[in-house]
């Protein structure tokens, strides 16, 4: 399996817009906000199979011939399977629910997939780089929050500025279908947006939380 190279700025947008195909459905909806008021919290806000596709993290994790194999066939069947999703069509606000389920489910089994093929400490070293890379995006997370003890007050704050992420990524997306946002722009757009509740959801966090956090990035991964 072939790594590839994508630039910094890209890929944040591309594991944020929970994995594009996602994206692409909500902005396609026949409303501009997410199907369901309820957004479910993922262990995972990104696409494992293509972070871990990218040849900077594979060099970070050493991954062997074997595991690139592994990854690199997850993520094709992954994009096939969530292209299969999208192309069902969902002219409804109740289509698009049941289909958004669909690719939250279908992400998730891809993502504990790309998991089981990595060892204790590339896993340990994954976690470092998602931190890194999704930012205050990963605070969405059951597991950090659990790192970071955090209360339920916290748990409701993030989970709000979560939503409301959710909900300004669907009009980027919606705006983008209609052609009203070329690329560029949607990516940007994007990009903004994460960076922007990203920030909000770290200063959720109360300083020795940031500290604890921040300590976890781990080594930092080189582009």
């Amino acid at each position: 399996m072939t790594t590839f190279s994508i630039t910094r700025p890209f890929l944040i947008a591309l594991l944020t817009s929970c994995f594009f195909f996602s994206s692409f459905l909500k902005g396609a909806s026949t409303s501009a906000a997410p199907a369901s008021s309820t957004i479910q919290s993922k262990e995972n806000p990104g696409s494992l199979p293509i972070l871990l596709g990218l040849d900077h993290v594979a060099k970070d994790l050493h991954l062997t011939s074997l595991q690139k194999t592994v990854i690199g066939g997850l993520r094709s069947d992954y994009r096939a399977a969530a292209l299969k999703i999208t192309q069902a069509g969902h002219a409804t606000s109740a289509e698009t629910a049941i289909l958004q389920l669909k690719l939250d489910r279908l992400a998730d089994d891809y993502n504990d997939r790309a998991t089981a093929a990595l060892n204790h400490s590339q896993k340990h070293r994954l976690r470092e780089i998602e931190r890194q890379i999704l930012g205050g995006t990963l605070l969405t997370s059951p597991s950090e929050q659990q790192f970071l003890g955090m209360s339920d007050q916290q748990k409701k704050k993030i989970a709000r500025l979560h939503q409301e992420s959710e909900q300004k990524a669907s009009v980027i997306q919606h705006q983008a279908v209609q052609g009203k946002l070329n690329y560029h722009q949607q990516i940007m757009a994007l990009r903004k947006n994460r960076q922007h509740y990203a920030t909000a959801m770290l200063k959720v966090l109360n300083p020795t939380q940031l500290q604890q956090w921040r300590a976890a990035q781990g080594p930092k991964l080189v582009f």
